[in-house]
């Protein structure tokens, strides 16, 4: 808790750093911030050419696709960010984290905090297809609040894993590449969660593992508000909030039982 307090006290140099990173990022771009609202604009258009145009999706989304579609890719983007991210939170800031008297967990939560604000920047693209394409809400939206704050919890504990882990496993920034790309495809973010927990055909022990996928359930909150029938089930609902937390206390242990080694191998 004392660390906790410590981190909300620095919490200025924390709106500093974030305010910093979006700023490098789009430096030397001429269309600057409006790359946050272009690049998962366009990926979302290409994916609905695909599965539209190309290759029947059948019952595999909800239609009007392309909302579906972005209220998966926009959260999807911003876990991407971070698990790509995160391996350098602190490699890549070495001098700074040796000579700077702030907790060392600021360095993590930047990198989750800089990408949490350009997945804010991206929702007025949602919005904006739902009022051309007539697509209207319901009371589950209040649960939006409560996927962005899970996903939170989830990215900054698989965040403080991968930070230490990385410094003194180089390797491990190579690996995560992969796993993040087959990801993508194992979380419902180009299709409806009932297409696994519901199919027949897919194994008991698969469906578990997809139960407890912690993307499963804050991808399905996302898309409640619009989707009504992505609501996740309770029992699936508490197995995703159970790893999520699980991660995060991992996260924070881990990273607290690794900083000395980290420290002098940086």
């Amino acid at each position: 808790m004392g660390r906790v307090r410590t981190v909300v006290a620095r919490r200025r140099i924390l709106g500093l750093l974030i305010g910093r990173d979006l700023k490098v990022k789009y430096s030397d771009s001429t269309l600057g911030y409006l790359w946050t609202v272009l690049e998962p604009l366009l990926m979302a258009v290409v994916y609905w050419f695909v599965f539209t145009k190309i290759f029947f999706r059948g019952g595999a989304a909800r239609d009007p696709y392309i909302v579906f579609l972005l209220l998966g890719l926009l959260p999807w983007q911003w876990a991407n960010a971070v698990l790509v991210g995160a391996p350098r939170a602190i490699a890549g800031e070495a001098k700074l984290v040796r000579s700077v008297d702030v907790p060392r967990e600021i360095w993590v939560l930047r990198t989750v905090g800089s990408r949490y604000f350009e997945f804010v920047f991206a929702i007025p693209v949602v919005i904006l297809f739902m009022i051309a394409l007539q697509k209207g809400v319901n009371w589950h939206l209040v649960l939006v609040p409560v996927a962005m704050g899970l996903q939170w919890v989830a990215l900054v504990g698989i965040a403080l894993v991968l930070a230490p882990v990385t410094v003194m496993m180089t390797d491990v920034e190579r690996l995560i590449r992969i796993v993040v790309r087959m990801l993508f495809y194992l979380c419902p973010v180009l299709y409806s969660q009932s297409r696994i927990l519901d199919n027949p055909r897919i194994p008991e022990v698969v469906k578990q593992v997809y139960d407890y996928n912690p993307f499963t359930t804050i991808l399905g909150l996302y898309r409640s508000g619009v989707y009504e029938m992505e609501l996740p089930s309770f029992a699936v609902a508490t197995k995703g909030t159970i790893v999520s937390v699980g991660v995060f206390v991992l996260g924070v242990w881990v990273f607290r039982r690794m900083e000395p080694a980290v420290l002098k191998e940086i």
